[in-house]
């Protein structure tokens, strides 16, 4: 008879591993990081940044930028996308998110976190096989909130090969969730009020690098 260890799947295997790591690291008395939890426990949490990042596994935020545990509020969907304000009944995860942030914790900054390589966005271009055969995909209507930026990557790179067509759909719908995120009455508030700051960032997977969206001079450049 097989033990339970000999029937875990590595890669769950691979998560306990680093769950003892993770516990040992914050949780173990001689640890200096241990009073870091006490704190958040105690006092709860306080970030001063909501992040909206895309699901994709290679783009961990935390990582990225190295934070430590209660510095960053996270949200993460396929392509890093931000709706319109829709003031309805239905169910909006991302926007549940933006308000708990914006009006509860009191964040000082959002940023949109888009990266390269992003499959949602090449969904735009070519349509995965297993999603064409749906007759209904939450990813196609997710993704047609990218649209407006795939559009227009259409009419002004349609002679450039794909992946310049992608990078720069990729970059126009973070600029398109930008505005979308000041379709929000509440967020636009604070915008107009100083209280609140919104970033576009674009991580380069091939490099490393974060490009920086300047949203007065409407280019990009790396920090």
């Amino acid at each position: 008879m097989a033990s339970n260890k000999e029937t875990i799947a590595p890669e769950i295997e691979k998560l306990f591993d680093g769950m003892k790591k993770f516990h040992e690291k914050y949780f173990s008395p001689s640890s200096p990081h241990r009073t870091l939890y006490n704190e958040l426990v105690v006092e709860g949490q306080s970030p001063k940044i909501i992040l909206i990042s895309c699901a994709d596994s290679r783009v961990d935020p935390s990582m990225i930028f190295n934070c430590r545990p209660g510095d960053l509020f996270v949200v993460r969907n396929v392509a890093n996308l931000i709706p319109p304000y829709q003031a309805d009944r239905s169910y909006h995860g991302t926007s549940a998110a933006l308000e708990f942030a914006v009006n509860v914790l009191e964040v000082k900054h959002i940023i949109i976190l888009g990266h390269s390589q992003c499959g949602g966005i090449k969904s735009l271009f070519t349509t995965p096989k297993i999603i064409e055969k749906k007759t209904h995909s939450f990813i196609t209507s997710w993704m047609k909130l990218a649209r407006p930026a795939y559009q227009k990557v259409v009419e002004k790179y349609h002679a450039e090969p794909l992946e310049t067509q992608t990078t720069a759909c990729e970059q126009y719908s973070l600029i398109h969730s930008l505005n979308n995120l000041k379709t929000f009455p509440w967020i636009h508030k604070k915008i107009i009020n100083k209280k609140v700051q919104v970033h576009g960032w674009y991580f380069d997977l091939a490099t490393g690098s974060t490009h920086i969206y300047d949203q007065q001079k409407k280019h990009w450049h790396t920090e």
